[in-house]
């Protein structure tokens, strides 16, 4: 049997009341050329065996692996998803949510006519979850996250990595992995996966792609439809300590990546300015996240908070410098 054309990669984690509606989204498709890479995460719940059941529908096109011990997060099963695919283009889906009937043949002709490494979607559709698995067409949303204009037309970006610098700082490509299509090959020539870390580790796989790309197509339809889940793991508020001590092992991990991707291309090393603009976003942005972590914690506890957990021997010497400098110096201008 030949390759598919499409890898749809799912990243499973405890996930059995919603892993059904996610696969029967895909079994829904009018493209069919495809195969479904279900990666589980160490479920402790039911999720494995409900994908088990569904299983023989999809006429073989289903594989499921199993990580070794959990991750905590969904980066680790997309790489080996990634590595296990076998279509030429490969696309997303979180484990509680959809792909609209259209998706796949909508993404595979874009990508064919324009030859394009990476198409990107800038609308989804979402609702929120209300606990009965249940919504309808009334429920659902039309939200785009992207800054600026969206495109009325399929788009092949600008080749000039300077204004597509520019643009990315403003926000104009958001960095959901979700809700866009990826040639494999691509990929793997680029040696383009995801960081090993609980959060953001789309920022940066979504960063590299838009920087390697040859031909990055904006589209302006959509394919996803996004579960808005107040218990997903990143939409739970931690508490002061433990959550800053979360998110400044996140931030120093994303910048040393971040750092040592851009150092490595010849655009960066020409334009220090853009380097320099894109790790003050990646740290601006961690820090926003941050913040909303202390809502009534007195400014100067949470300092303290900051500077005792940048001491923790753990992190990575060299992002810790480059985000404690980062720290000093926005307290020196806020004087």
């Amino acid at each position: 049997m030949s390759d598919p054309k499409i890898s749809v990669i799912i990243p499973l984690y405890n996930a059995e009341r919603f892993i059904r509606q996610c696969l029967i989204s895909v079994l829904a498709s009018k493209f069919n050329d495809y195969e479904v890479v279900v990666v589980d995460d160490c479920s402790t719940d039911n999720s494995v065996a409900e994908v088990m059941k569904l299983a023989p529908h999809f006429d073989g096109r289903l594989k499921i692996f199993h990580t070794e011990t959990n991750s905590g997060g969904a980066g680790v099963p997309r790489n080996i998803g990634i590595r296990h695919a076998a279509g030429k283009y490969v696309t997303f889906i979180d484990n509680d949510d959809f792909l609209l009937p259209s998706a796949l043949g909508d993404f595979f002709d874009a990508a064919e006519k324009f030859q394009a490494d990476v198409v990107h979607t800038e609308k989804f559709l979402s609702f929120k979850d209300t606990g009965n698995g249940h919504f309808t067409r009334e429920d659902l949303t039309l939200q785009r996250y992207e800054a600026g204009a969206p495109v009325e037309v399929t788009t092949l970006e600008s080749d000039d990595l300077r204004e597509c610098m520019k643009d990315y700082v403003a926000e104009k490509y958001f960095w959901l992995p979700w809700g866009k299509f990826y040639r494999r090959d691509f990929l793997f020539a680029n040696a383009i996966d995801f960081p090993q870390v609980k959060f953001s580790e789309d920022m940066v796989f979504c960063f590299k792609c838009l920087c390697c790309a040859k031909n990055y197509l904006r589209v302006p339809f959509a394919t996803n439809v996004h579960r808005i889940n107040k218990n997903s793991v990143s939409k739970k508020i931690l508490s002061s300590r433990e959550g800053v001590k979360l998110w400044l092992s996140v931030v120093t991990v994303v910048v040393q990546a971040i750092d040592e991707f851009t150092g490595q291309l010849e655009f960066f090393k020409a334009n220090p300015d853009s380097r320099r603009d894109v790790l003050k976003f990646f740290i601006d942005k961690h820090f926003d996240m941050i913040k909303n972590l202390f809502q009534g914690v007195p400014a100067h506890d949470v300092q303290k908070i900051f500077y005792d957990e940048l001491q923790n021997p753990a992190l990575d010497s060299g992002a810790k410098n480059l985000v404690a400098a980062y720290l000093y110096a926005e307290r020196a201008l806020t004087r």
